[in-house]
């Protein structure tokens, strides 16, 4: 095995025991001391999205089918389909859905209030 592949082996190791909360960091860090490996940072994991792709557009058109509704009362009716944001996400993902859906002509915004186009 290569040395350089032993050093990614051991600096992936030393991630997942930080990340993961782990025993053993210091095992690892001598490791990598005495192969005089620089060891950087170790950044928190990304949130997983289980956003799927076109779903806030779904959704968004879900809330106009009764009608024209003001942004804060779509994303009111969103917030409950995606548990995993917090309400505040929820909103700001509803005002970038919108807008791309208007830009796209299948939104129309009379005021303050949203309907489907035409």
């Amino acid at each position: 095995m290569q040395d350089k592949s032993i050093d990614g082996a051991l600096l992936a190791l030393r991630k997942n025991i930080i990340r993961g909360n782990l025993d053993g960091l210091a095992h690892v860090e001598a490791l990598l001391n005495s192969r005089e490996v620089h060891m950087p940072a170790v950044l928190p994991a990304k949130k997983a999205d289980v956003a799927r792709r076109g779903h806030m557009t779904r959704l968004v058109l879900d809330a106009l089918r009764n009608g024209p509704k003001t942004t804060r009362q779509i994303s009111a009716i969103i917030a409950p389909a995606r548990p995993e944001i917090s309400p505040d996400e929820a909103h700001r993902r509803t005002e970038v859905a919108l807008c791309n859906m208007k830009y796209r002509g299948e939104l129309v915004r009379d005021g303050r209030l949203w309907g489907l186009a035409r």
